[in-house]
């Protein structure tokens, strides 16, 4: 051959030394080897030339020893490999990349039914035109971005809005209602038709301060009142908005209602902006402060009997001193309908409720 014969496997190269030609002062290449299956064997081939059967024999020998040596090699490799096994880890670098291949290892496999935590970012902050622009087809939570410890329940309609907060109401704000414990619903219902409302228009907005609503479901824990599907959403919702704000600090939830046949756009405007005034005195202790000074000492007894006298009218709970100067502040400043809210429904001149507003309103630490 010339330079060397082809291994079967055609993957080894073996190179053979030329050997000279008997006689010869030249070296030359050795003849070609015979085709397979001639019968020509090499030894016959070079039978009478003593060198040419020395090479023969050594190559024969050296290509024996190194198939001894490669099945030796392979075979104690497979036997220490059966034995041990690749180390824990091997071949993967920390990171999960290995770095014989350099790919990525795939992540491990999440648990079945197990999403990974996430962060709770809570209801979306939105500006007063932005909750107004709201459509809830189902009750939604919301949260003023300009004080987001008040919260705004966005119901689709005031049946489900009265459904699910009247029974608070009679517990916290109307009149000649239990305060120790809450109505069945049979009760309830025997009191907004005393009122001559209904569900829907016994109030068109609801406020309520965190410490009232924790005092409203442990009654319902304590009597064991069943609560129905709506109050048991807004039970989920006051305490998903108890986990966004720092411990210690009061969360409002108020609440109003899609337009429909009872609510106008304007009205519904109207009552958010009313609303959002109560969440304020809920949540921004300097504000109720300057409330409460303002009622005590801005206001004349005869000012104040007037808001009594019309908030009794309204089926208010007159008893209650914080709730007539928290709906005092919410008519006055954050209620400028006049259709709504004026002077007249007061009993008292225009002018002399224009300084009660002012009053209100100068200095009053409040985002408005």
């Amino acid at each position: 051959m010339t330079g060397g014969a082809e291994d079967p496997d055609a993957t080894v190269r073996l190179h053979r030394p030329a050997v000279p030609r008997r006689g010869s002062g030249q070296g030359m290449a050795p003849p070609p080897s015979p085709p397979a299956g001639t019968g020509a064997s090499a030894a016959a081939a070079g039978e009478g030339r003593p060198g040419a059967r020395k090479a023969a024999r050594r190559v024969a020998v050296r290509l024996a020893a190194a198939a001894v040596m490669a099945g030796l090699a392979i075979a104690a490799g497979a036997l220490w490999l059966g034995q041990r096994g690749p180390p824990p880890g091997a071949g993967v670098a920390p990171g999960g990349v290995s770095p014989a291949a350099g790919v990525p290892a795939p992540p491990p496999a999440a648990l079945p039914g197990r999403a990974p935590p996430q962060a709770d970012a809570g209801p979306p902050l939105l500006g007063e035109a932005e909750i107004l622009a709201h459509r809830a087809a189902v009750p939604t939570l919301l949260r003023l971005a300009v004080n987001p410890r008040v919260f705004v329940l966005d119901f689709p309609d005031l049946a489900s809005q009265g459904a699910a907060l009247n029974r608070v109401a009679a517990l916290v704000e109307k009149a000649g209602l239990p305060r120790d414990r809450l109505l069945t619903d049979s009760e309830l219902a025997a009191a907004i038709a005393r009122s001559r409302d209904t569900p829907e228009t016994w109030y068109y907005g609801h406020d309520y301060r965190g410490r009232d609503l924790e005092r409203f479901f442990a009654l319902a824990d304590r009597d064991g009142i069943a609560l129905n599907p709506l109050e048991s959403w807004v039970r989920a919702q006051f305490e998903h908005a108890r986990r966004l704000v720092p411990e210690g600090e009061e969360v409002a939830l108020i609440s109003i209602a899609a337009p429909g046949p009872r609510m106008t756009e304007a009205l519904r405007a109207a009552i958010l902006r009313h609303e959002i005034g109560h969440g304020h005195f809920f949540t921004l202790p300097a504000y109720a402060a300057h409330v409460r000074r303002v009622w005590r000492e801005g206001f004349t007894e005869a000012e104040r009997a007037a808001f009594r006298r019309f908030l009794g009218a309204e089926g208010y709970d007159t008893e209650d001193e914080d709730l007539m100067m928290n709906e005092a502040q919410a008519y006055l400043i954050h209620t400028p309908d006049p259709q709504i809210f004026n002077a007249g429904l007061l009993g008292l001149p225009e002018a002399q409720v224009a300084r009660m507003r002012a009053l209100m309103r100068a200095g009053a630490p409040a985002p408005f």
